[in-house]
């Protein structure tokens, strides 16, 4: 039977370790570089020798170094040891989570005279290897073998025993996780990284001589004891990822991390750990949460924000132009009056755009100022094979503005808007909110019947962002950044009777600067960069409006609109690229949903006008399409005169 497909970290077998090989231990940034991390203190008693780099932080107290033969840096409450100690916290929960072997529950047995396969071995208290006593760890041939520890409380290691190593098996794929402390007594020979949530204390010519001695809460004690590190084999261990029910999304992260390694990068060793003993669903899982989708939703929240302060702003602008019904119940649609202050004689002017039009008192004064409250809410579906999840966004804000009759037929304006948004994606992949604010300068003139409306607007939203990643324990990341929004409409149209024809373009660009992120809670470690990006959308406009006006010889009446338009979308867009914050040069671009090019958008609204000035308007729009739900409206407050 025929391997499943294997993606590029084939070669990371054999990058990772020569990569280690070539790195400056000083400078090493990653766990794989240290050989003791401890959360409170270090003591060291006689000679010690430690081969790789040590970390303290928050504690402040290292006694005896100088017995101590380092080969490698001391960072000692520092900005990296921060950053290796939140490493660390990581690399705990993700070993932690590791489910257990078949017959891998160990409770109660001693470990000595041994002899495991690799897996993960659990202990539910305490655990311990007898005093002159071996296990044996047998890598079957596997030099990629894993093997992972589970212990509840304590391990105890006693004087004189030792770990074996057979068949390709290698102490830097072997895992101690300890939910208290560790202790390795006299002339002890471990092997492997020791990872305890409190202390480690190595009594006198105890080592671990390929591993590490990593504390996260507690103290590390030294006496006349060797450490000296080695590395991960490799995050894939040896065996073919089947990448086959990956998504466009989680193989884009899972690539680029392959081409890092390949060109000899070095992978995080939690992350590494990941790839080397998570299935594929579970690795499919994991990938997903390392990209950023949230970051998806920013740029089209703001643009619906933008797209619903144009509408409120365009329906501001009074239409002047002919009555669009006679003012006598008999008069047929499409004529009008051939004189309007003569009693109605039966005739009537045919083509109805030659004579002077009647136009509505309520909309011949100068100037116009209006008040509006506007909102939206919107679902776009995801696609399964993109890997992108169900975008939900939704909007409100206050907008308000003045116009200035310009002639008989033409009015300009401007208007500000501010609100707040908020967006969410399905499947946890995380949310958004913003506050905004915008403002527009807008037009409209006609020439009997015919029409030509426009608006430029420019708008600014800060933008947070918040996900809640599960890979190694629960991390909520959090970030900001500003998006920067221009939009135009311009729309013609011509009036037959009730009905008018119109077409439209609309067209909008959101900016978002580069962001990073931190974490609000847990850990920072998987926190992502994201790139600057740029959105666009050029959207044409087909359809018809059917009026019903007010009667202009009866104030208080109300009017009514009807309006449908097919819209379709012509802009194309790249993903947006992000990056791991610890592994910088590991871009990948990630895709989220969109709205499928061709949508119906269907409006109505209603408007009341008194000869006194003030007007009342509501409006109520649904845009639908294959994959998209959105709902809008205003309601609007104004006077003129």
């Amino acid at each position: 039977m025929a391997k499943p497909p294997r993606t590029k970290l084939s070669s990371i077998l054999i990058a990772v370790p020569i990569a280690l090989a070539s790195v400056d231990i000083a400078c090493a940034q990653d766990l794989t570089g240290f050989a003791v991390i401890s959360g409170q203190s270090i003591s060291n008693t006689g000679p010690t020798t430690i081969g790789g780099d040590i970390a303290l932080y928050p504690g402040t107290s290292y006694t005896g170094s100088g017995s101590v033969t380092q080969t490698g840096s001391a960072y000692l409450s520092d900005a990296v040891a921060s950053r290796i100690q939140s490493e660390l916290v990581t690399l705990y929960n993700i070993l932690a989570g590791r489910p257990t072997s078949a017959g891998g529950n160990l409770t109660g047995l001693d470990l000595g005279g041994r002899t495991l396969s690799s897996g993960v071995y659990n202990f539910d208290t305490t655990a311990g290897l007898a005093a002159g006593q071996t296990l044996t760890l047998d890598g079957g041939g596997n030099p990629d073998a894993v093997f992972i520890f589970n212990i509840g409380s304590s391990f105890t290691a006693g004087s004189g025993s030792a770990i074996l190593l057979q068949n390709g098996a290698q102490g830097g794929n072997v895992f101690f996780r300890i939910g208290s402390s560790a202790t390795l007594d006299t002339s002890a020979d471990l092997l492997g990284q020791i990872v305890a949530l409190t202390s480690i204390t190595l009594n006198t010519a105890a080592t671990i001589d390929c591993g590490a001695a990593f504390a996260r809460n507690g103290s590390i004690t030294l006496d006349t004891n060797t450490i000296n590190i080695c590395v991960l084999a490799g995050p894939d261990l040896g065996t073919d990822v089947d990448t086959t029910g990956f998504t466009a999304n989680e193989l884009s992260v899972f690539d680029a991390l392959a081409d890092y390694t390949a060109d000899g990068g070095v992978l995080p060793l939690s992350l590494g750990i990941l790839i080397a003993t998570q299935t594929s669903d579970e690795l499919a899982a994991s990938m997903r949460q390392l990209g950023g989708l949230v970051a998806t939703g920013l740029a089209p929240a703001v643009m619906q924000s933008m797209d619903g302060f144009l509408d409120t702003t365009l329906s501001s602008i009074p239409a002047r132009m002919a009555s669009l019904g006679p003012t006598d119940e008999d008069v047929p649609v499409g004529l009008v009056r051939e004189k309007i202050n003569t009693p109605y004689t039966g005739k009537y002017d045919t083509p109805a755009a030659s004579i002077a039009p009647l136009i509505d008192p309520a909309v011949t004064r100068g100037w116009s100022v209006w008040a509006s409250a506007y909102g939206g809410s919107s679902v776009t579906d995801g696609d399964q094979a993109t890997g992108s999840s169900d975008l939900s966004i939704t909007n409100r804000g206050l907008a308000a503005g003045l116009n200035y009759q310009v002639g008989e037929r033409s009015d300009v304006g401007i208007s500000i808007g501010f609100g707040t948004g908020d967006f969410s994606l399905q499947d946890d992949q995380g949310s958004g909110s913003s506050e905004f604010v915008q403002f527009a300068i807008h037009g409209r003139t006609s020439w009997d019947r015919a029409y030509v409306l426009g608006a430029l607007a420019f708008g600014r939203a800060d933008v947070d962002t918040a996900r809640t990643l599960t890979i190694g324990g629960v991390d909520r990341l959090i970030g900001e950044t500003t998006a920067k929004s221009i939009a135009a409409r311009i729309e013609a149209g011509y009036q037959m009777g009730r009905f008018t024809p119109f077409v439209g373009l609309l067209t909008q660009s959101v900016e978002t600067l580069a962001f990073s992120e931190t974490a609000e809670s847990g850990n920072s470690t998987y926190a992502l960069q994201y790139d600057a990006n740029t959105l666009n959308s050029v959207r044409s406009e087909l359809g018809v409006m059917v009026h019903w006006p007010a009667n202009p010889a009866r104030s208080g009446a109300p009017s009514f609109g009807i309006r449908a338009a097919w819209q379709h979308e012509f802009a194309t867009n790249d993903a947006a690229s992000h990056s791991l914050l610890l592994l910088p040069d590991v871009a990948f671009p990630v895709t989220g949903a969109a709205p499928d090019r061709d949508s119906l958008v269907l409006q109505a609204n209603v408007t009341l006008a008194s000869d006194h000035g003030f007007y009342m308007n509501g409006l109520v729009s649904q845009e639908i399409g294959s994959n998209l739900r959105d709902l809008s409206g205003s309601l609007k407050v104004g006077y003129t005169w």
